[in-house]
């Protein structure tokens, strides 16, 4: 073997180690917390608390994803929740995002405590959060990694319509 390629063998056997799209992802909640640690300095847990007042909440609908189910066919898949946001000073949707995520990191790390309805975080389970803008709000789309599983679709969407329920 060439000495050049020492170090092209090193990478693919370190990377094979790595998130692979074609292997099966195996990391556990924590697994994912742990690496969304590094991200979340400077996002204090205080940078989620207005997004987990039920005041800041103004709607709650399905989130559906559309999957071909036959020759010009398409049938809807529950995905889990869209909530909807008022609009807050000084907040983006880049910072909605990465302060819920990081919310969701310490509830998951054990390093904060989730009330019983929080719609952003699902005991044993990571949830995908994504916010964009919509209207003059804001529009939170939360959805458990395991996108096949229509019970945990459910769950978060029942969650989130608690959460804002009086």
């Amino acid at each position: 073997m060439r000495v050049g390629m020492l170090p092209c063998l090193f990478a693919l056997a370190f990377s094979a180690c790595a998130y692979n799209p074609l292997l099966p992802d195996v990391r556990t909640p924590a697994d994912r917390a742990r690496e969304m640690s590094p991200r979340c300095r400077g996002f204090a847990e205080d940078a989620a608390s207005p997004l987990l007042a039920r005041a800041t909440i103004d709607s709650v609908e399905p989130a559906y994803s559309y999957v071909q189910s036959g020759p010009g066919d398409r049938e809807a898949r529950l995905r889990g929740a869209r909530i909807h946001v008022r609009p807050l000073p000084g907040l983006s949707r880049e910072s909605i995002a990465r302060a819920l995520e990081c919310h969701e990191s310490r509830v998951v790390l054990g390093e904060v405590a989730a009330s019983e309805q929080d719609p952003y975080v699902l005991a044993g389970h990571w949830l995908d959060v994504d916010a964009d803008s919509e209207g003059d709000g804001f529009v939170v789309q939360v959805e458990p990694v395991e996108t096949a599983d229509v019970g945990l679709a459910r769950e978060v969407l029942a969650r989130a319509r608690r959460f804002v329920s009086p």
